[in-house]
């Protein structure tokens, strides 16, 4: 018998923009071509529709709550710019990134469609990111492991009302927390022309620092030297002077923010992130107090685990499906331990979460030692011994015209293949104990990892 994986459905608009871009090697003009061309644009369009109109979304599906989904916030969401660097080869870098975290650590994930709900707003620059992004992830859309929420839903005035007074409240206290997380400022060239470079330790993104950049009036380029990293009041005289700006950004955050909570909460989800920035603003949503904000804060959500480091999103896919055994007690620990904690400071949270990585890491080594000694050469021989023994018995027994003898070993082949069935059985139970283990999975990321090279 053979079984036969039906891949999982696709938004219509997703499942058509990868049919028509297919392959690797397409670049902006490709895009533009397309997009410029009415034939498609209509094709296009028809498809958005028919998503929104019959696709059935995250929001639709039934809740599962013995499984461990998460909702993708805007800064751990492959597809969405926030707090990510838009240079092409580092959004692949972060795509294979996603699957092997958020893609790994949940069981389903869920992040908004990109095409349906953007079908007039989108750019030929978003669509192409989009698209390089949706390539990598693709045996993982396939496998069902990531699927799609709404972009955008219709509120009633007085819902809209109250989100609009969550937004501005988050955006509020975002830009005090802004102001107080020590920033940053440098100028440098780009071009021709003279940009200024805001850096804190909020804007992190999986451990990774990205700054906000805006162009620099010319007050800003007489106060400052080219390349010369300022601090302290010398930083917050220009962020006072861009406060403008830079509250626009807090405000991004906030209505990615609030629309995150409210999306995930329909899709039945925990809503996880990957920047400091934004985990502030899920924290005040909560009404947790924020406190003062850690140069390596977000190394909470980016424990490492050098297993993992350099997984493909095809090769997470395999270890998601070689160890799904170990996957239920490894996202277990995951959620109990990285992730975020309601109860503890942040720097217990981040004590914590170190341990745990720790624990993992020896805990895979001792795993490793064990599962090697179920598969010495000494045990297998011992389980062949006892079978070749009885057989010899058996050999000899019908060999002589002895009704002793016979009776005998008879005997003696029914208690050696016991002991036989026996050891190979207990070897079986001991190993499907340990392959449960949550160490397991690190073993069969690195088992993969290492037969690709």
């Amino acid at each position: 018998m053979y079984s036969v994986t039906v891949p999982a459905e696709l938004p219509p608009s997703i499942a058509f923009m990868l049919d028509e871009f297919r392959g690797n090697q397409f670049v902006l003009a490709d895009v533009r071509k397309r997009l410029s061309d009415r034939s498609f644009v209509k094709d296009f369009f028809d498809q958005c529709c028919a998503g929104i109109s019959t696709f059935k979304y995250a929001d639709r599906l039934r809740a599962r709550p013995s499984k461990f989904d998460i909702y993708a916030g805007s800064g751990l969401n492959p597809l969405s710019s926030a707090g990510k660097c838009q240079e092409p080869q580092c959004v692949i870098n972060y795509a294979h990134h996603f699957a092997r975290t958020a893609c790994l650590y949940s069981d389903r994930v869920v992040i908004p469609d990109p095409f349906s709900f953007t079908y007039i707003e989108a750019t030929a620059g978003e669509v192409l990111w989009s698209l390089n992004v949706l390539k990598v992830l693709k045996p993982l859309l396939e496998a069902g492991v990531i699927v799609f929420s709404p972009a955008a839903y219709l509120s009633c005035p007085n819902c809209a009302k109250v989100m609009e007074s969550e937004r501005e409240q988050v955006t509020s206290r975002l830009w005090q927390e802004f102001t107080h997380s020590s920033p940053d400022v440098f100028r440098y060239k780009d071009g021709r022309r003279w940009r200024l470079s805001f850096g804190s330790p909020l804007f992190m993104n999986s451990g990774v620092e990205f700054r906000f950049t805006t162009p620099a009036t010319r007050e800003a380029i007489a106060a400052t030297r080219p390349d010369t990293l300022l601090t302290g009041k010398s930083a917050m005289n220009l962020v006072r002077q861009y406060s403008n700006v830079l509250q626009e950004h807090c405000a991004q955050c906030a209505h990615d923010v609030v629309f995150d909570s409210f999306n995930g909460n329909r899709c039945n989800t925990t809503v996880v992130t990957s920047t400091p920035e934004e985990a502030a603003a899920y924290r005040l949503l909560d009404g947790r107090k924020v406190g003062s904000t850690l140069p390596d804060w977000s190394m909470l959500r980016t424990i490492q685990l050098p297993a993992l480091q350099h997984l493909t999103a095809s090769q997470a896919l395999q270890v998601r499906e070689e160890a799904q055994k170990a996957l239920p007690a490894f996202r277990a620990k995951v959620q109990r331990e990285l992730m975020s904690l309601k109860d503890v400071s942040d720097e217990a949270e981040e004590e914590r979460a170190l341990e745990a990585a720790a624990e993992l890491r020896i805990a895979a080594r001792e795993l490793q030692g064990q599962l090697a000694s179920l598969s010495l050469p000494s045990v297998r021989r011992r389980e062949k011994l006892f079978g070749g023994l009885a057989l010899a018995f058996e050999i000899v027994a019908l060999g002589t015209t002895n009704p002793s003898v016979t009776i005998a070993a008879v005997s003696t082949f029914a208690a050696l293949m016991i002991a036989a069935h026996k050891s190979q059985s207990d070897r079986q139970e001991k190993h499907e104990v340990l392959v449960h283990q949550p160490a397991y999975v690190l073993l069969t990321a690195e088992r993969i990892h290492e037969a690709s090279h």
